[in-house]
Formats: structure tokens, C-alpha cells, sequence
């Protein structure tokens, strides 16, 4: 995964929205958490893991891959708060035996609790393993979650041309 490019170009884009609606960027960092835990709820609803009561399946893979990256903007935006510019990877094989032995409704547990309070800087890389171990337990591939992040930040850059 070539995380450095990923955070590149979440930078240019979180400077670009920044920019062109006059904000102070050192001042949304509050809100980038709130944000993350918000797309959070709307990955966990589309997989649908924690509806014990209901017999629905869960959304169509490709809904519930643009729910992870839309968490995943968010994720390195924090990551840019707190000065990182690249994480180390682990490999998909690690993390998939990893997670495993990790529920997906205790994934997502974690990630709220890490999401809700303010990271250390030292905490990022716990976090963001957490959220790509996620995607594999989701069953995205590494070059699947990177090629729809790539999709999804056009997406972004166009929302902002026409004033979203």
C-alpha cells in the first residue's frame, strides 16, 4: 500500500477545503474525530454485523468499501493532525490472521473507543492498524480499500469544484 501517497494526497485535499472555505485547519481536529465516528456508524450499518434481530444481508460489497474509505479520509486526516505523513504497513497476511481471532463487532468497539478520545501520538499506529485490519476483516484487499480511496478523493476534489 503506498501509504505515503495516500496521506499526500489526503493533505492536498484537507488543504484545499481549508483554503477555499476560510478555515483554521489547527482548529478541526474535534470535528475530524467526530467525522470518523460518524462514517463509522454508517461502515457498521451498511455490513449490518450487529443486528442480531434482523435477517437482511449485509449491503452490496462495493457500499460498504466506499463506507470504509470515506472512514479512512478521516483516519489519515487524523493522522495529519498529529504530524504523521506514513505509518508502518503490515502485511495483509498478519493482519488477516490477526483478525481472526477479533470479532467484527469488538473491531468496531475498539475503533470507537480509540476515535472518541484524543490520540496520542504514539496511539496512531495502534489506531490505524485497527482500521486496516478492519478492511481485511471486511475482506478488502489492500489494492482493493487503495483503489477506492484513489476513486473516492476525485470524488471529493469534484464536490468541491461544483460547492458541495
Amino acid at each position: 500500500m503506498k501509504i505515503k501517497e495516500l496521506f499526500s494526497m489526503q493533505n492536498e485535499l484537507n488543504m484545499r477545503i481549508v483554503k477555499e472555505h476560510k478555515l483554521d485547519n489547527s482548529s478541526l481536529f474535534e470535528q475530524r474525530r467526530l467525522a470518523f465516528l460518524v462514517e463509522l456508524g454508517e461502515l457498521a450499518n451498511e455490513t449490518r454485523c450487529f443486528k442480531y434481530w434482523s435477517k437482511r444481508p449485509a449491503s452490496e460489497k462495493e457500499v460498504i468499501l466506499e463506507e470504509y474509505v470515506d472512514g479512512l479520509h478521516f483516519v489519515l486526516s487524523i493522522g495529519l493532525d498529529l504530524s504523521f505523513k506514513e505509518v508502518e504497513i503490515t502485511t495483509e497476511v498478519d493482519l488477516s490472521e490477526k483478525m481472526d481471532k477479533i470479532d467484527i463487532n469488538t473491531l468496531f468497539l475498539n475503533l470507537y473507543q480509540s476515535g472518541s478520545k484524543s490520540l496520542l501520538n504514539e496511539e496512531f499506529q495502534s489506531f490505524f492498524d485497527t482500521f486496516l485490519g478492519l478492511g481485511v476483516k471486511l475482506g478488502f484487499s489492500f489494492e482493493e480499500i487503495e483503489e477506492a480511496y484513489f476513486a473516492k478523493n476525485r470524488v471529493n476534489h469534484a464536490r468541491q469544484d461544483t460547492g458541495y
